[in-house]
């Protein structure tokens, strides 16, 4: 999917959409890749931290839920306007400091879904190139 079709999924624009692409989508199997370039100009870089710009932990969480969100309208056939928020976050792990420029990945399956309500949990890990972890998380969506 390019950025346009993943903005037909996802509402957030500006600085606040995350996902460039996603590379990779297999429903059968339960496997989505998305993709995430950090850029040195991004809203945040100047202030956290000064000198040694750090991806903010809370915009991992937000990559990954993005990504999260898209697999679920994949897999439960979702209208496009229906957006999927937070539920819940839970096991978060960040295991590596990130600091721009640098391509991300996120790699994730769903573990529960509905689409009578609509309702997802779905667990995902954010990697650098080279496969090394960098944060990780179970993120529940539901439908608002």
């Amino acid at each position: 999917m390019t950025q346009e079709e993943v903005m037909r999924r996802n509402p957030q624009r500006g600085d606040f959409l995350q996902v460039e692409s996603i590379l990779h989508l297999d429903v059968p199997g339960n496997l989505i890749v998305g993709h995430r370039r950090v850029r040195a100009d991004e809203f945040w870089t100047h202030g956290h931290l000064p000198g040694r710009p750090l991806l903010p932990g809370v915009m991992m969480c937000e990559t990954m839920a993005q990504v999260a969100s898209i697999h679920a309208h994949m897999e439960l056939g979702l209208a496009e306007d229906v957006f999927m928020g937070f539920g819940a976050l839970d096991r978060v792990r960040f295991r590596a400091a990130i600091s721009p420029p640098i391509d991300l990945w996120v790699v994730g399956r769903i573990l529960k879904a509905s689409r009578t309500r609509p309702y997802f949990s779905w667990q995902g890990q954010m990697l650098r190139a080279d496969a090394s972890i960098v944060a990780e998380a179970q993120i529940v969506g539901v439908g608002m």
